[in-house]
């Protein structure tokens, strides 16, 4: 399964699982693929570094802050992934956002993120 079908399938679970905080876990489209020629990408990436294009940031976002963490990024991988499906930026994004305050994980898979979500969020009411 591909780690968009993956990030997909954690998306709308979830939207069943968690209505209560339906909106607070966000897709974060850093990674975008650009269409078009080289030139065109070319601009296309120019504009989004102006508009704070930062490589590594993770794929998703949980806005919710508990247990004294600010909120939980994800790096989403596919299931059958492995650490060095990981690049240096990445790791370096969740290094720092676990430095500041914010719990931040690789997940790989579908059941890895579920698990990962679940227990960020057990005791909240």
């Amino acid at each position: 399964m591909s780690e968009h079908n993956e990030q997909v399938m954690v998306c709308r679970w979830f939207r069943l699982q968690h209505p209560k905080f339906n909106g607070h876990l966000f897709a974060i489209p850093n990674g975008s693929h650009l269409a078009g020629d080289a030139k065109v990408r070319a601009i296309k990436m120019h504009k989004m570094k102006e508009e704070g294009f930062v490589p590594g940031v993770a794929d998703l976002f949980l806005m919710v802050p508990i247990g004294g963490w600010h909120g939980l990024f994800i790096e989403m991988k596919k299931s059958k992934g492995v650490q060095s499906d990981v690049s240096d930026v990445q790791r370096e994004f969740l290094g720092r956002a676990n430095l500041i305050g914010y719990r931040a994980e690789v997940c790989f898979g579908f059941d890895q993120a579920r698990v990962v979500i679940d227990d960020y969020l057990r005791g909240v009411a």
